[in-house]
């Protein structure tokens, strides 16, 4: 039928465990990284390349298990789960840095007063 998007828009099962297996992912590694520049700034930049790397290792197994389990082995999610994964990735960096300036910035400004 035209105009049919049930493929597209429902993302079933699997996808919603994606979405929840990505949020906890990036709580725990923001997380993380977090507690890693409370100790010093060059442990800051190892604990968000260390967690990047972690995220994309867990990611990739996660697609693998899926693909050895699944029975559908649909294509459409792998390519769902790899947009969230830099949808997450963005994200997460994105919130790293502006942390990482306003600290500084902070820093800077106790310096002067």
């Amino acid at each position: 039928m035209a105009g049919d998007l049930t493929g597209v828009t429902s993302i079933g099962l699997i996808g919603w465990v994606a979405l929840a297996f990505f949020v906890l992912l990036t709580l725990f590694i923001t997380n993380m990284s977090l507690k890693a520049g409370e100790k010093s700034p060059s442990r800051f930049v190892t604990g968000v390349m260390g967690g990047v790397g972690i995220r994309m290792l867990v990611c990739v197994l996660f697609v693998v298990v899926y693909w050895v389990v699944s029975k559908e082995r649909d294509t459409n999610f792998i390519i769902y789960f790899f947009i969230l994964y830099l949808f997450f990735t963005v994200f997460e960096i994105m919130y790293l840095v502006s942390k990482l300036r306003t600290d500084k910035k902070n820093g800077l400004e106790s310096k002067t007063n």
